[in-house]
């Protein structure tokens, strides 16, 4: 029992002094939104917010490592430090009366490493190694304002992967045509 205790207890101190290491969040593909003549509002009075219409499952993929340090590469660094991460996107120039929103699924993507010396631990103080979507993994709407940027998911230790689907909602005020905005993904880290 006293061996258990002073494990504990060393792993207790060792998170309390702990800082965030510095990561690299990895974002593949890009979502295309093509509607065409079959797709619009055949019939008065109803608009195509009420539908909308999806990119694939995996228009992109994100990925969050922690940075080599020295000799360390990034899969002994997300072995030996665990912390939480929060995924929050916005967009930017969206057009007017263009909605869109994005989802993941639950334990979406790939821990990295696949097991880590935390998975071992009896009490894991963060909770398993896992993927959480807001919203339970139903459609949350992006915001066009960075200082509005909503959370879409969070994850605990480091992960590749991890698929984002997005629905667009176009307005019958929508003027026609091609439209270019960005998306943005701001990750944030935290020891509890």
């Amino acid at each position: 029992m006293k061996k258990i205790l002073l494990f504990l207890s060393i792993i207790t101190s060792s998170w309390i002094h702990a800082q965030l290491l510095p990561g690299t969040m990895n974002v593949s593909g890009m979502p295309a939104f093509i509607q065409n003549i079959d797709d619009v509002v055949r019939e008065a009075g109803l608009d195509d917010t009420v539908t909308g219409f999806e990119s694939a499952i995996d228009a992109n993929l994100i990925s969050f490592t922690l940075d080599p340090l020295l000799l360390l590469n990034s899969e002994v660094m997300c072995n030996e430090n665990v912390f939480r991460y929060s995924v929050y996107v916005h967009t930017q120039n969206l057009p007017a009366n263009l909605q869109i929103e994005a989802r993941t699924y639950m334990n979406s993507g790939s821990r990295f490493p696949e097991v880590s010396i935390y998975d071992l631990l009896i009490i894991q103080p963060l909770g398993p190694r896992d993927l959480t979507p807001s919203n339970g993994g139903d459609y949350i709407p992006v915001p066009n304002d960075g200082s509005q940027a909503i959370k879409i998911f969070e994850f605990v230790g480091c992960r590749t992967d991890i698929p984002v689907q997005f629905r667009i909602k176009a307005s019958s005020k929508f003027a026609g045509g091609t439209g270019n905005f960005n998306i943005v993904y701001t990750v944030v880290g935290s020891l509890l």
